[in-house]
């Protein structure tokens, strides 16, 4: 595997990379008694190389990649125990890594308003499948249109298409390529389209956002990746958006679903499944085999995405594009994988849905960093108008995040302050049947994450520096904390409520509502 890794990286001065990259896998896989709370982190070099004055090195392109449903615990380089991502972790080596990012909603739609907006999803509007961007909302691209850079978007999922929901209304160039769930081959088009334009605009400030869906379920690469990962399993999971959804919804859903094939909460999954289901008795029960399996499948998927973005920062490299060239590599949400008693993602805000990679490199990043401070998606859209010598607009809730990369230590602009997410997707849940799906909101605040149920009232704390995996609810043990994180959740709310409304409601055509459907999400009538 090692020689057949190698004879992949080109040309042969990368070896010494690769071999930095294999000692630095080995101490993540605990190897030695590593701190992993400390910032930066001991297992990859830190040190301030590639820091320059800011003037002297603005980009002339900036490139922003979100992979859909990444977590950030399933890339080798946060520190997974399956090597799924040897070209990403080489290409990050010379870059940032931000170890505590985290999304603001667990799912497509929300999250990625929130990156091309730097605003959290309360303040945005796109809270599900009946609201779209408001014309009032100002977005990334538009922003640095109107200061003479180009923009252009290759897309992989209805979600993001410009006369949906209006997130990518302001992009000059676009590409919409149809995401088919259970195709086994990477979604190469996005690559190319990327290339072209790059070549294209080559004398000119360029922005590019690439979107790949490859890794949404259902989970399907080709049979080399998969023979990479998995184990021998005699089960029946098989890794299908419908299969996960329905080993995760409640009971009522599903008798729900089962006396009305044809509601519009049942029109979901992959081709005719809902009228496979006629008992009970269908409904997949996981045990801990199944669950492997499943963790597998969606492994081998990141290994070959992982070997198609190679394909993008090996153009990068070799045009010398790179030299003046800024990217951003992140993801919307992650996926649980029974972490908290469900599978797929869209409903809850725990960390495995929250938590996503985000990864700086380019001219003027620092090299060999790697940051534990807690920020979120919402930082991206403010980070890139920075780099791009834009305004920032003040009612933006995401913050500039270049202090951080020129700074040693903590700073308290950042360490301070409150992160916000939002599973607003089972609105239309709790609308209809009400209690069956929860609809939860969460709020992180130095060490401390309370998540809230919105429908009960319920709440959970965290402490996330001692239980990162939310096991042990403190919400009985600390109620002043408790009071204190909800009150600031319903100020805010308050406040976002008596500010400017907008006309933000949708109406889909058949052809886009069916197309969402078969994501398997639900789409009301």
């Amino acid at each position: 595997m090692v020689l057949h890794l190698i004879s992949e990286i080109k040309p042969a001065i990368r070896l010494v990379r690769f071999l930095s990259f294999v000692c630095c896998s080995l101490l993540w896989a605990g190897g030695c008694d590593i701190d992993r709370s400390r910032a930066p982190s001991s297992a990859v070099p830190t040190h301030a190389a590639g820091v320059a004055d800011r003037a002297e090195t603005k980009p002339k392109l900036i490139v922003l990649i979100s992979i859909d449903t990444l977590r950030a615990d399933h890339l080798s380089l946060y520190g997974h125990h399956r090597f799924t991502s040897p070209m990403l972790d080489l290409f990050a080596l010379e870059g940032t890594v931000f170890e505590d990012a985290n999304s603001a909603s667990p799912w497509t739609l929300p999250a990625h308003a929130s990156i091309l907006t730097g605003l959290y999803p309360l303040k945005h509007g796109v809270i599900d499948d009946s609201t779209r961007l408001p014309d009032e909302v100002p977005t990334l691209a538009g922003l640095l249109e109107s200061h003479g850079w180009k923009t252009a978007a290759a897309v992989n999922t209805a979600w993001l298409i410009p006369k949906n929901y209006q997130l990518t209304r302001n992009f000059q160039h676009f590409l919409y390529v149809q995401d088919v769930a259970e195709q086994r081959f990477p979604t190469s088009q996005v690559t190319d389209r990327a290339i072209q334009w790059i070549n294209e605009f080559d004398s000119e400030n360029l922005f590019v956002f690439m979107h790949y869906f490859d890794l949404h379920s259902d989970y399907a690469s080709l049979k080399k990746y998969e023979r990479l990962f998995l184990t021998p399993y005699s089960g029946k999971a098989d890794g299908s958006t419908w299969q996960l959804q329905l080993a995760t919804f409640p009971q009522p859903f599903i008798d729900l679903c089962q006396k009305n094939f044809d509601s519009k909460l049942c029109r979901f999954g992959i081709g005719d499944s809902a009228n496979d289901l006629n008992s009970s008795s269908q409904i997949p029960v996981f045990d801990f085999d199944d669950s492997r399996h499943i963790e597998e499948l969606y492994d081998a998927g990141i290994r070959q995405l992982d070997t198609e973005l190679n394909r993008f920062f090996q153009f990068l490299e070799d045009s010398g594009q790179l030299e003046s060239a800024r990217i951003i590599i992140t993801s919307d949400h992650g996926e649980e994988f029974f972490e908290h008693g469900s599978f797929y993602h869209f409903v809850t805000t725990y960390q495995e849905v929250l938590h996503v990679p985000l990864i700086f490199r380019g001219v003027g990043i620092p090299s060999g960093r790697r940051i534990a401070t807690p920020v979120s998606v919402v930082d991206i859209a403010p980070t890139v108008l920075s780099w791009a010598g834009v305004p920032i607009p003040e009612a933006i809730d995401g913050v500039d995040l270049t202090p951080l990369l020129e700074s040693e230590g903590d700073i308290a602009e950042f360490s301070g302050r409150s992160l916000h997410s939002e599973a607003a997707g089972g609105i239309m849940w709790g609308k209809t049947i009400e209690g069956v799906v929860p609809i939860f909101s969460s709020i992180r605040k130095g060490n401390y994450k309370l998540v809230l149920d919105s429908l009960t009232g319920a709440v959970e704390l965290y402490d996330l520096k001692d239980d990162p995996l939310e096991k042990t609810d403190l919400s009985l043990d600390e109620p002043l904390v408790v009071q204190a994180l909800r009150q600031e959740m319903a100020d805010r709310k308050e406040k976002i409520e008596a500010g400017p409304s907008f006309n933000n409601r949708l109406e889909l055509d058949s052809e886009e509502r069916e197309r969402l459907r078969a994501l398997g999400y639900v789409i009301g009538d």
